[in-house]
């Protein structure tokens, strides 16, 4: 009697299991499908060279099929975006430069938001920024963190 009594608890364990597993994979699924939007957001530039490295080697992996990346600029970090900054550096022992990430990024289809208080107070205007860089306006900002899904801090 005990071993059918345990028989049964085990198989009503191990399909509870499976249901469970069932409904995972069926939303991983869903996830995998659906198109995702990632913010990365900067605020360092030559302030804090690592972290700008991170920042567009994080967005440039990103983006791609069915993930919208954007870089999100504000304080020190639109001078990312200024044309006349000098983007060939490069940090720790990798030759890649800031250029390199910066172009790659943005032909992959990554999107530069720059922070319209903050390009105004760096005196960044539209037409000393980089190519496929875009000061922001309060409709692109709302949109921006309405629909992200994820933001990752630099």
């Amino acid at each position: 009697m005990r071993t059918k009594i345990l028989y049964s608890i085990l198989l009503v364990a191990t399909m509870a299991t499976q249901a469970v597993n069932a409904q995972d994979d069926a939303a991983k699924a869903v996830a995998a499908e659906r198109e995702q939007t990632i913010v990365v957001h900067l605020s360092h530039f030559t302030d804090d060279l690592h972290r700008a490295f991170m920042a567009l080697k994080t967005a440039d992996m990103l983006v791609g099929e069915k993930v919208t990346v954007t870089l999100y600029l504000d304080l020190e970090a639109v001078r990312l975006a200024e044309r006349r900054q000098d983007l060939e550096v490069a940090w720790g022992s990798s030759p890649t430069t800031l250029a390199e990430l910066y172009t790659r990024f943005t032909e992959k289809g990554g999107r530069v938001l720059i922070c319209p208080h903050c390009a105004h107070g760096a005196r960044v205007a539209p037409m000393g920024t980089r190519p496929n860089a875009l000061i922001a306006t309060e409709d692109d900002l709302r949109t921006m963190w309405l629909e992200a899904d994820k933001v990752i801090d630099y």
